[in-house]
């Protein structure tokens, strides 16, 4: 099972753990009474998911060590999840590289079942490709403030504190996400990494050169943080990642370029529901 690496590893976790959470006990037990052959099926079932658990953990691990010893660099670690590429797998929507990072961290893709706050979304993890596009917008360094702003349970954060020499400060409301991402987090043992569980609004972002929002609010929320966003750019150089829609939530970033805080870079083909901005007194 080892030798299938990491993100097979984890495309396998996952079939089995959809199966797992969709079989009723009551009336597995049911099917048992009628066919008993299906007990040893179950059992065989079962056991072929701990053992691919296993392998997931002791991969992980073992990629965690080196991160915490300083055997996995920023470069290397950034080109090993890279260099799995981005071509959607067939029937499947995920790539080799969000397979290998959310096997690595253990973070499902879609998070549900979770209360939401006004204005919030459900978490959703971030996509590798917008993460590897975020560093090479940005090219944060140890200089550099990262924000993530609603960061869910912390997949992007923890992959660009992984990935660069920047700090990284993940925002958010959730106490359960938080949790989540301060325990995958710790895993890493990365110097550079923080989680802050708090509204967006409450929390001081003048120290940041960077911020990224994969759509984690809309509305009120989402004109509060634009405006806080285009003092600090008044303030000094940042870049704003904002994905998502113009409706209710890019219109008020967009609200902050006619007023003269941030001025918004031209539109990439691959990346059409992603705007780039950035201070427009420093361009």
């Amino acid at each position: 099972m080892r030798t299938l690496g990491l993100g097979a590893q984890w495309e396998l976790f996952e079939r089995f753990a959809f199966v797992q959470e969709n079989v009723e006990p009551e009336l597995l037990l049911l099917d048992v009474r009628g066919r008993p052959e299906l007990a040893a099926l179950w059992a065989a079932l079962v056991a072929r998911a701990l053992c691919v658990t296993q392998a997931l953990d002791a991969s992980g691990a073992d990629v965690a060590e080196q991160l915490r010893t300083g055997a996995l660099s920023p470069a290397h670690f950034r080109a090993r999840w890279e260099g799995l590429g981005f071509t959607e797998a067939t029937g499947r929507a995920s790539t080799a590289a969000d397979d290998w990072l959310e096997g690595l961290l253990r973070i499902s893709r879609i998070t549900t079942g979770q209360d939401r706050p006004p204005f919030g979304q459900v978490n959703m993890a971030s996509r590798a490709q917008r993460i590897s596009d975020f560093l090479t917008v940005t090219s944060p360094g140890l200089r550099d403030t990262v924000y993530d702003l609603g960061c869910g349970n912390g997949k992007f954060a923890i992959t660009v504190a992984a990935s660069s020499a920047a700090r990284v400060k993940g925002v958010e409301l959730g106490q359960t996400y938080v949790e989540a991402a301060r325990r995958n987090g710790a895993r890493f043992a990365l110097p550079n990494l923080e989680f802050i569980h708090a509204d967006v609004r409450d929390v001081d972002l003048s120290d940041g050169t960077a911020f990224y929002l994969y759509f984690p609010f809309w509305g009120e929320v989402a004109h509060a943080v634009a405006r806080t966003l285009g003092a600090v750019a008044r303030a000094r150089d940042i870049t704003v990642y904002a994905q998502g829609p113009r409706l209710d939530y890019g219109e008020h970033f967009l609200e902050q370029v006619t007023q003269g805080a941030l001025c918004l870079a031209p539109q990439r083909v691959d990346f059409a529901d992603v705007m780039v901005l950035r201070s427009a007194g420093f361009v």
